[in-house]
């Protein structure tokens, strides 16, 4: 009963808060063993990208059966259930799978506005509409955090030598080069990108230059100093 509560003074909050809201959506995941869990999305003007108690609403995580799921967002520094912002792009979504299974289905309700699903391990972006569906696979016992972002607007294709490391954003599906100075190969030689953020790292190499070369739509060749 408690629980029964909880989803209904939830739900109440939705639906006085998103009455005027520009950008709103409910997302409830579903497992086909049964599993269930839902998350709400508010996007409008009075709100901050900061936790505002009485309108954000941090996350209950479901645990102790074979079938517990977990979707929320997270921002602030906090996972929420529901969360309001006066700006929800490239918000990121985590998801907890259960214990047994690997097949799930996200479906879409109280959408009112435009807001999109991007799922960044299939490169898809769904457009949420009401009754709408997404079904994914995910691997039994794991948590994402870096594979469904609401409103995901693409990173600009950069490369920055930090701390030993390449960290290349915004180049997913592309290589990244790693030469000597002369063209020969290194060992890192070539990496492929996939994922929109990944690091490369140069612990291997020894101190000198080196080139880095890489395709963005332009090939490019940068020098960067080992140290």
């Amino acid at each position: 009963m408690k629980t029964s509560k909880f989803i209904s003074v939830v739900a109440l909050c939705v639906m006085a808060i998103a009455m005027n809201a520009a950008n709103v959506a409910k997302i409830t995941v579903t497992s086909t063993g049964g599993g269930s869990d839902a998350l709400y999305l508010v996007e409008d003007t009075p709100f901050t990208p900061a936790y505002e108690s009485g309108s954000d609403i941090e996350k209950v995580m479901n645990s102790g059966q074979a079938y517990s799921i977990n979707l929320y967002a997270v921002s602030a520094g906090k996972n929420l259930s529901m969360i309001c912002t006066n700006d929800l792009t490239n918000t990121p979504l985590s998801f907890q799978s259960n214990t047994t299974e690997t097949d799930y289905t996200m479906t879409f309700s109280n959408v009112s506005g435009t807001v999109k699903l991007y799922d960044a391990v299939t490169g898809t972006e769904t457009v949420l509409a009401n009754s709408g569906t997404y079904n994914f696979t995910c691997a039994a016992n794991q948590t994402i955090a870096d594979r469904f972002f609401i409103n995901y607007v693409p990173a600009a294709p950069q490369i920055c030598h930090r701390y030993g490391k390449l960290q290349v954003t915004g180049m997913k599906d592309s290589n990244v080069v790693v030469k000597n100075m002369d063209d020969s190969a290194t060992s890192i030689g070539t990496v492929a990108i996939t994922a929109n953020y990944q690091e490369i790292d140069l612990a291997g190499l020894a101190a000198g230059q080196y080139k880095v070369e890489y395709n963005d739509g332009t090939a490019h060749t940068v020098i960067i100093d080992v140290q």
